[in-house]
């Protein structure tokens, strides 16, 4: 018997003794469904209503910019694309960012949750060219 037979061999006739599926035989335990379903809650509309609401200009992709809004020193809204718009890229300058935080902080103010903004409302702003 050549070499390589004497090898192979043993493997095949192994390879036969083991189910396809042994990784499967002990699989790690699946967790329970929860019976509640899995939803995403905003803060009530009149919750930020006294907070003192600041935002900062930050680095987008693509050479843009994006925002981060405060509420009380603590980071309520992390933004570095344009709202309602594909891909990840945010505005074109600062001064648009710091226009559309703005827009978005009054938003906030008035109880507006969560505080979209349609393409009409950044045609308005001149955010879309």
């Amino acid at each position: 018997m050549n070499n390589a037979l004497r090898i192979l061999l043993p493997l095949a006739f192994a390879a036969l003794l083991v189910p396809a599926n042994a990784q499967l035989a002990h699989p790690v335990e699946a967790q329970p469904a929860s019976a509640e379903t899995s939803t995403t809650s905003f803060p009530a509309a009149d919750e930020h209503k006294g907070a003192v609401l600041t935002s900062h200009i930050i680095d987008a992709p693509n050479g843009t910019y994006g925002y981060d809004i405060l509420s009380d020193g603590k980071l309520f809204v992390h933004q570095t694309n344009l709202p309602g718009r594909p891909g990840n890229s945010g505005c074109a300058t600062k001064a648009d960012a710091e226009k559309l935080a703005a827009f978005v902080i009054e938003k906030i103010k008035k109880g507006e949750m969560p505080p979209t903004v349609t393409q009409d409302e950044l045609k308005t702003l001149g955010l879309l060219r």
